[in-house]
């Protein structure tokens, strides 16, 4: 099942990431089915998970803009065999 949201890191944070660009839209994983940025860490911060090119991430959400999925993105996924 590919992701139906991307994020994208805010330039003010790009300190707080070092490993994420700011140029760059990334997937939203679920942090559990069905859920992407609705979780909350202990200090009452939203946060989401993305997918980078060499894991996964947990990051704060109010740190990125999210964005749907272009559809032309999607087309290109590939085809996950089940």
């Amino acid at each position: 099942m590919s992701s139906q949201m991307q994020a994208r890191l805010k330039p003010e944070h790009t300190l707080r990431y070092p490993r994420l660009s700011a140029n760059m839209w990334y997937d939203v994983s679920p942090i559990f089915p069905g859920v992407t940025t609705r979780r909350v860490d202990i200090f009452g911060r939203r946060i989401t998970r993305i997918r980078t090119s060499r894991d996964y991430e947990t990051v704060q959400a109010a740190h990125f803009e999210f964005r749907e999925r272009p559809v032309e993105e999607e087309l290109r996924q590939p085809a996950v065999a089940m």
